[in-house]
């Protein structure tokens, strides 16, 4: 009798490990570090999207954590930047100071960048649904990310 019930019991688990995960996600750095997030949607801003003509790439964070340091790095439309961040009671994330490489961009570019990395750093914490980020200031902004193909 004991047999059977451990194959019903390992039937059970297999059946669980195999059914479709939630599509919400509040937690857990492999969910950041699992996919490039192409920024789509910040409230109040415009957001460049592809290649534009004056040199600027789509907005883009790549998050990494190998186990001693975490970071974030990508493209801020025309530069590229790096910075520390940490993840705290799930879904609370702390980006800290960016360096950014210094290539001349246009004024509106300029300004966009410099108003993105300064976002950063007030963001307060974060939420994945499905393929979106969403990254939530402490202002109450909100930037919208989606995973990248």
């Amino acid at each position: 009798m004991k047999p059977t019930l451990a194959i019903m019991m390992a039937s059970v688990i297999l059946t669980a490990c195999a059914a479709t995960p939630t599509t919400t996600m509040t937690a857990g750095e492999g969910s950041l570090t699992t996919s490039a997030w192409q920024l789509t949607g910040w409230s109040g801003h415009e957001i460049p999207l592809g290649k534009d003509r004056n040199g600027g790439e789509p907005v883009v964070l790549r998050f990494q954590d190998d186990g001693k340091q975490a970071s974030v790095s990508g493209r801020a439309w025309c530069n590229q930047f790096n910075a520390p961040y940490v993840l705290r009671d799930d879904s609370r994330l702390t980006i800290g100071h960016a360096a950014a490489t210094r290539m001349a961009c246009p004024g509106k570019a300029m300004e966009f960048e410099s108003a993105f990395l300064d976002k950063l750093q007030a963001l307060d914490r974060y939420k994945i649904t499905g393929k979106t980020l969403e990254l939530h200031a402490v202002d109450g902004e909100v930037m919208t990310l989606q995973a990248a193909p």
